[in-house]
C-alpha cells in the first residue's frame, strides 16, 4: 500500500519514508537541536521527530532516569520555535507526545501526524485521546504481543478512519541482532492490512536496508551528530553520513526490488542476440537431405533460427546445399 500523507505543503506518496529521531539527543540545547536538523536536512531526511511531554504526566520523581528526562526537556514554546525552523526549512516536524496536555499542543500548533511510542503502546487512554485527532497515526510496537497491538489498533480505528502506519520495534538500545526479527514487518501488513515500516534500534544501518528490502515503507532511526554527546540516545544513533549513505543505498534497493513481472529488460534486449544461440549444420549437408539431431548444434550469436526452435527443424528437408557451420534459415528447411 503506498503512503500518501500530505504534510505541511509537501506530499511524501513515494516510500520508503526516512524519519531522523532527534528525540532528545540535544539534551535540552535548542541551539544544539537545530544543527541536528540542519545535518538531518543535509543527509536527505523527510521528517525530523522529538519528544514532547510534561514531566509531571509523563515520569515520576522515583524512575531511575528522571533527571536526564528532565534535562532534555524542552518547553512548548521552544517546540514552536523548532516546528517553525523546520517549516522554514521545508521539512516536516513531528514530535512524540507522552501525555494528553503536549498532544494538544502538538495539535494546535498543527502537527501534520502523531508518532505514539513502544512504551505507550498499552497506554490506551493516550492512544483514544491521540486517535480523536483524526490524523495519521505512527504506532510503534515494540516489547509487545499480539493481543496488545490488537487492542492499540483497535482503539485507533475505532476513533479515527485517518491513516494507521504501523512500526515494527525492539524497544532495547542497542536491539541485538538476533532479535530484531524483521519477519515481522510483513506479518504486521498481513495481519493488519496496514502500511508498515521499522523503527531501528540497531547499531548502523544494515539492519534498516534488509527492512527495506524486505519492504517497510517507513524507517525512523535515532539520529545525532555526535555519537559521544551525553544523554539522549546519541550513543546508538547514527552520524548524517551514515542518514545519507543509508537514503542512498535504500533507493537503490527500490529500484532494483522492481516488480514480478518477469520480460526481457530494455537492457537485457540489447544483448540478447549475442547471448543467445542460433542453430547450424555441423557438417556439409545437400539439397534433399532431412536434418537429423546430429546435424545440428547451437552457437552464439543468433543469426538464424533460434536454438528453442530446434524440434520444430529435425526431420525438416534442406532444400538448399548447407555448407558446415552455417546458419540454418528458415527458408533453409521445409517439410
Amino acid at each position: 500500500m503506498d503512503i500518501q500523507y500530505s504534510l505541511y505543503n509537501s506530499i511524501i506518496s513515494k516510500p520508503p519514508i526516512f524519519i531522523a529521531e532527534i528525540g532528545g539527543n540535544h539534551n535540552g540545547d535548542v541551539v544544539l537541536a537545530q544543527k541536528m536538523i540542519d545535518a538531518a536536512i543535509s543527509s536527505g531526511a523527510q521528517i525530523i521527530k522529538f519528544q514532547t511531554y510534561s514531566m509531571s504526566d509523563f515520569v515520576s520523581k522515583d524512575h531511575i532516569s528522571y533527571d536526564v528526562f528532565a534535562q532534555e526537556n524542552l518547553t512548548y514554546e521552544e517546540f514552536a520555535g523548532l516546528a517553525n525552523y523546520c517549516k522554514q526549512k521545508n521539512v516536516i516536524f513531528l514530535s512524540t507526545p507522552f501525555d494528553e496536555k503536549s498532544v494538544d499542543f502538538l495539535d494546535d500548533l498543527g502537527i501534520p501526524a502523531f508518532k505514539i511510542a513502544s512504551g505507550d503502546l498499552t497506554h490506551i487512554k493516550l492512544i483514544r485521546y491521540i486517535a480523536k485527532k483524526d490524523k495519521p497515526i505512527f504506532l510503534s510496537t515494540g516489547a509487545s504481543t499480539w493481543q496488545m497491538i490488537d487492542e492499540a489498533v483497535n482503539s485507533i480505528t475505532n476513533l479515527t478512519n485517518s491513516q494507521l502506519a504501523l512500526l515494527h520495534c525492539v524497544a532495547a538500545y542497542p536491539a541485538p541482532d538476533n532479535e530484531t526479527n524483521l519477519s515481522l514487518i510483513n506479518e504486521l501488513q498481513n495481519r493488519y492490512g496496514k502500511t508498515t515500516g521499522f523503527s531501528d534500534h540497531s547499531l548502523g544501518i544494515d539492519v534498516s536496508l534488509a527492512a527495506i528490502a524486505l519492504g517497510a515503507q517507513i524507517i525512523e532511526k535515532h539520529f545525532t551528530i555526535d555519537r559521544s554527546l551525553p544523554g539522549g540516545d546519541n550513543d546508538i544513533s547514527i552520524l548524517p553520513n551514515e542518514l545519507k549513505q543509508m537514503i542512498d543505498s535504500a533507493n537503490r534497493i527500490i529500484l532494483a526490488i522492481g516488480s514480478c513481472e518477469r520480460t526481457p529488460t530494455d537492457s537485457e534486449m540489447e544483448i540478447e542476440n549475442l547471448i543467445r544461440r542460433g542453430l547450424i549444420v555441423t557438417k556439409s549437408l545437400k539439397t534433399g537431405d532431412v536434418l537429423s539431431l546430429g546435424d545440428i548444434s547451437a552457437v552464439r550469436p543468433i543469426i538464424g533460427i533460434p536454438a528453442n526452435e530446434i524440434d520444430n527443424i529435425v526431420g525438416k528437408y534442406i532444400n538448399k546445399d548447407l555448407k558446415e557451420m552455417s546458419p540454418i534459415q528458415w527458408d533453409d528447411i521445409s517439410n
